[in-house]
């Protein structure tokens, strides 16, 4: 136990030193946030304002960028320089290795939600969430739901600037088709449709309806489709991760 949590304090450290990475996972959302807010923040609709649709829908995007980047692109990273196979040859069990990115980057994430929810408070008077218990019981979920989601994805990658671009192309796609930044009644019907398809159009629905409307256990669908996303993904990041970039 003693070696995992200073493997993940060593994970966390390095992360904080990489300043393109806080710059993308803390300042970013906040810019985007300011941004958007000067557009739609009277154009929310009737009971409800803008900071109670958009700080739940940007968590829920950072929840995707600290997967993909994080989690996802930083491990292939390891994976081709070596990093993972001579953690390999270390006391630790491979299973602790992941364990300790992952907890790395749910701290990551837990502090890029706080950060965001202060400013939404500061900035367009956030209320809190209605039914707190359900938004952090969602939140989990969307995080066992990424999180092997983005592993298997980048999985999948030979090199870190694959990885990297596969997963800038699924965070673009989500990000301006999921709701998260333009409100989908002002999109095309075929792009509602294809919005439906993403997984983060779900995050971003049971976050926002536990957030100001509903308890968790009235919003199955977007329930459903995480758990079975998260279930999947782990089945199918065990399978394709690999340890090392050579060929078995």
């Amino acid at each position: 136990m003693t070696a995992l949590w200073q493997l993940t304090v060593l994970e966390t450290k390095m992360f904080f030193r990489d300043k393109l990475q806080v710059f993308w996972t803390f300042l970013f959302p906040v810019l985007m946030i300011w941004l958007f807010g000067s557009m739609f923040e009277n154009q929310a609709p009737e009971g409800f304002s803008f900071a109670s649709l958009y700080i739940p829908s940007w968590i829920g995007v950072n929840i995707v960028t600290t997967a993909f980047f994080t989690l996802g692109t930083v491990l292939t990273g390891y994976r081709e320089t070596g990093v993972l196979r001579r953690y390999q040859s270390t006391p630790l069990a491979p299973w602790k290795i992941l364990f300790a990115h992952t907890i790395q980057g749910t701290v990551i994430f837990c502090f890029s939600a706080v950060v965001l929810v202060v400013f939404g408070t500061l900035m367009f008077d956030l209320h809190a969430p209605v039914y707190l218990g359900s938004t952090l019981v969602a939140l989990l979920l969307s995080i066992l739901a990424f999180f092997p989601f983005a592993l298997f994805l980048t999985s999948l990658a030979k090199n870190v600037g694959t990885a990297a671009a596969i997963s800038s192309l699924f965070l673009n796609l989500m990000l301006f088709l999921s709701g998260a930044t333009f409100p989908l009644e002002m999109m095309p019907d075929v792009l509602q449709y294809i919005a439906k398809i993403l997984p983060l159009y779900y995050v971003i629905e049971l976050l926002r309806a536990t957030w100001n409307t509903s308890p968790l256990w009235e919003n199955w669908t977007p329930v459903l489709v995480l758990s079975c996303i998260a279930l999947v993904s782990i089945v199918l990041s065990s399978v394709f991760f690999k340890w090392s970039g050579k060929a078995e």
